[in-house]
């Protein structure tokens, strides 16, 4: 059996989700930290993480801010 495809990166809507996050939260966070690019081809300036990110992300969202 073939192993299913992995994908190199995960967009800011599936992120969004799974750092429990609106969207709006999501842009506001990777406008601070700078993480994240524009998916290429696009004009609507989706963004797109790698797992690194994502893991990068994870870790600012839940630091707390005392």
């Amino acid at each position: 059996m073939d192993e299913p495809l992995r994908k190199e990166s995960i967009d800011e809507s599936r992120a969004a989700v799974l750092l429990g996050l609106t969207r709006d939260q999501m842009r506001r966070l990777c406008e601070v930290s700078g993480l994240g690019r524009q998916e290429p081809g696009e004009s609507s300036g989706r963004r797109v993480f790698t797992y690194q990110e994502l893991y990068r992300l994870c870790c600012l969202a839940v630091r707390p801010t005392a």
